[in-house]
């Protein structure tokens, strides 16, 4: 399956690129249009899937000289988004900035299972509705293709339209070496020992403990912490949401083919079959409208919440990265003072104690920033995510009415000719 300059709802990443461009430039200068000397401007031009790999390519523009030319691309897997990711967190100069969540690895699997058991499916289904039900499943799995071109494309455009994170040497070798990269695949011991970090990393109750004297942070902190309790329940409820919204669907298409298939029993010119196949009928459009809807509230709701989710979780490991330089910092102070009381190796302990503080302070510094581009990051995200929802709702809605005012038409038309 192929996709390419895919045309689907890509709303997010518009809106993550346009948010993030204003929210570091701090205004949008009196409405001109600055060109920066110093962009660099990335997409996913293509996508490949071949069986469980998905390969992107990767297209760069750009006017900075340290890249060899100003346009060129790259193909990539998801593996090394990843790779570009864990170097971004294991770089101690990042310390202070807000790392972009790495995008969620592709799984099509549900849609291959389905798509399976109807490729085995029962003899006596007509040929007509295993037609209607493939289309149906390709049409998911190319949505879900789809989000998580965008999703990669997204992550690429948070790091590339950073004034910081965009230098980082890493990132001009994932933008531009065109030899696959050499990532390390994880070992079973590997992935428990990532297993057991994420385990004590959650169970870190450091942040939390911690009152900080800057009332600015201490509040950061605080949201956060609230923030993160009320988007997982708002998570939670938005995938109940449109679970129930495809069950409406499914049970729509039975009931629909149920009354053509009685309808069909019954005396062809006989006005009731007629009015009942009609009824019937009219249930397939209607299960795609609710359909479009269901997947517009997965893509507009669910993966907004999802995302950003993941965005604050960033934003509390930076809270908890602050934290632990002040924790050094403190340590670092009390071992100077030792080293003085015993006049012993005066010298390094009071230069750990300088590193220590400016790292501290350095943290601070950017953190503080980061925190306030968030904010204006997330207002603009759920705006715009709420307002294209609710057109959406409202154009489904006058469609279903359009449909349903026909529908009642024609039954008219029919009980009117039966009755002459």
């Amino acid at each position: 399956e192929k996709v390419g300059k895919h045309g689907a709802d890509l709303w997010l990443l518009t809106m993550m690129e346009e948010a993030d461009t204003k929210a570091a430039a701090g205004a949008d200068n009196g409405g001109a249009k600055a060109v920066d000397p110093k962009a660099i401007r990335v997409n996913i031009a293509d996508a490949l899937n071949e069986q469980d790999l998905v390969k992107f390519t990767v297209h760069t523009q750009t006017e900075l000289e340290r890249f060899s030319k100003k346009d060129f691309q790259v193909t990539r897997l998801h593996e090394e988004f990843v790779w570009l990711f864990e170097r971004f967190t294991e770089n101690e100069a990042m310390a202070g900035y807000i790392i972009p969540p790495p995008p969620p690895k592709p799984d099509f699997s549900a849609s291959h299972s389905k798509l399976t058991k109807l490729q085995y499916g029962d003899a006596h289904t007509p040929k007509e509705e295993l037609d209607k039900l493939k289309s149906e499943i390709q049409s998911e799995y190319l949505a879900a293709f789809q989000k998580t071109v965008a999703m990669h494309e997204v992550f690429l455009i948070r790091l590339t339209s950073h004034p910081v994170l965009r230098e980082d040497q890493n990132l001009q070798v994932f933008l531009e070496y065109d030899q696959d990269l050499s990532y390390k695949v994880k070992s079973k011991k590997d992935k428990a020992m990532g297993f057991l970090k994420g385990m004590a990393k959650s169970m870190d109750g450091s942040l939390q403990k911690h009152v900080d004297e800057d009332e600015f942070f201490e509040g950061q902190k605080s949201f956060i912490f609230h923030y993160l309790r009320m988007i997982r329940d708002a998570q939670a409820a938005s995938v109940a949401k449109v679970r129930s919204r495809d069950a409406v669907v499914s049970w729509m298409q039975k009931v629909g083919v149920t009354m053509v298939h009685l309808a069909n029993t019954q005396h062809a010119s006989h006005v009731m079959s007629e009015m009942m196949r009609k009824t019937g009928q009219v249930h397939v459009p209607g299960a795609q409208h609710e359909m479009k809807l269901a997947a517009k509230e997965d893509l507009k709701m669910t993966d907004l919440l999802k995302y950003y989710r993941a965005d604050s979780e960033a934003s509390k490991d930076l809270l908890s990265r602050r934290v632990k330089a002040l924790q050094t910092m403190k340590s670092t102070e009390l071992a100077l003072q030792q080293a003085k009381i015993k006049s012993k190796k005066v010298l390094e302990a009071q230069d750990a104690a300088t590193a220590a503080k400016d790292r501290y302070e350095s943290i601070t510094k950017s953190a503080k920033d980061e925190l306030k581009v968030y904010k204006k990051r997330r207002i603009a995200a759920f705006r715009k995510g709420l307002i294209q929802y609710t057109q959406c709702q409202i154009r489904q809605s006058r469609e279903v009415f359009s449909l349903m005012k026909a529908t009642l038409a024609e039954l008219k038309d029919m009980q009117a000719s039966g009755t002459a």
